[in-house]
Order: C-alpha cells, then sequence, then structure tokens
C-alpha cells in the first residue's frame, strides 16, 4: 500500500470512527513511518533548535515531536560520538560510578548541544550560519582525527559545562 493510500485510508477512517479508534489508528500509522528509520541520538539538539541535520526527519506524534536518522552509517557515528561524550563529561554531571546512569532531560541536552559546539569550535571547516548540521559535523571530524578517540575532548568538555540552553534575561 503506497503512503498516500494510507494516509488518505487513515483520514476517512479518523472521521468514521469513534475517539479511541482513532487514537489506535494515529499510532498506527505513526509506528509504520517511524519503522523504516533509526531513531536519532541527538533529538535534544534538534528538536530545542540549537543544530540542524541533513539527514534528520522531524514527525511529529501528537504533542511530541521525534528526529528519525535516514542514515544508518550516520546514526552509528552519532551514537559512537555522544558515547564518548558521555564517558568524558561524567564528572561535569556528578556521575563518576557510572557512565551509564542516565541523565536528566536538561543534562542531555547541554551534553548533547554543548558537545556539537565544542566540536564545531574545533572544526571551524564546518561551521555555517550559527546552527551547526550534525551529520557534516562529524563526517568532517571523523575525516579530520581518524577516530573519534583522538577528538581532543579536553576543548570539548567545557563547552558541555559552560552550555546554557536559556540564556539569561537582562533585568530592567
Amino acid at each position: 500500500m503506497e503512503a498516500s493510500t494510507m494516509v488518505l485510508d487513515a483520514v476517512v477512517s479518523i472521521k468514521t470512527t469513534p475517539a479511541i479508534v482513532q487514537r489506535t489508528i494515529n499510532q498506527d500509522y505513526a509506528n509504520k513511518a517511524m519503522s523504516a528509520e533509526i531513531p536519532c541520538s541527538f533529538e535534544k539538539a534538534l528538536v530545542s533548535g540549537a543544530n540542524k541535520c541533513a539527514q534528520a526527519r522531524r514527525v511529529e506524534i501528537g504533542e511530541r515531536i521525534v528526529c528519525l536518522c535516514r542514515s544508518p552509517e550516520a546514526a552509528r557515528r552519532c551514537e559512537r560520538y555522544l558515547s564518548l561524550l558521555r564517558q568524558n563529561a561524567r564528572f561535569v554531571f556528578r556521575q563518576i560510578r557510572s557512565a551509564d546512569s542516565i541523565l536528566s532531560n536538561y543534562q542531555e541536552l547541554c551534553l548533547q548541544c554543548g558537545g556539537l559546539q565544542g566540536l564545531s569550535v574545533i572544526n571551524r571547516d564546518a561551521q555555517e550560519n550559527g546552527k551547526h548540521d550534525v551529520s557534516i559535523l562529524l563526517q568532517t571530524a571523523q575525516d579530520q582525527y581518524g577516530d573519534f578517540e583522538d577528538i581532543p575532548m579536553d576543548q570539548i568538555v567545557p563547552r558541555i559545562a559552560a552550555y546554557n540552553p536559556r540564556p539569561h534575561r537582562k533585568r530592567k
């Protein structure tokens, strides 16, 4: 069944079905749309608007926004870099014992945005208009350093610690 036919069928059935069935149809349609793509590792950075990515696709499910990656290779690259950030930024979030512990929403946002901001400062070639394309930034870093372990994390971690998602307002 083609996507356009599936959408038309969903719209027709939504108008003729009760609310509970309507939600089920919407969720089934969203699951089918997301099944071919991989969830984005830097979803919080993309949804916040601090960064962009050519490989990402935003899907709105009700009030929730999900970012999906179109490229499995880019998704693996992002996941490797994000896990390296988590390992190196443990002390910033006072997680001395385990790198696998769950971060709060705020901490995850600081980790993702600050880590990408720090990487863009190191790779000035990949910068573009203040918003950085995640896939290009990580590809450039991989080309430049060969492996993510060779990236100078001592220059990136301070950006994670200093990242502030909401700048302070000046008082009148």
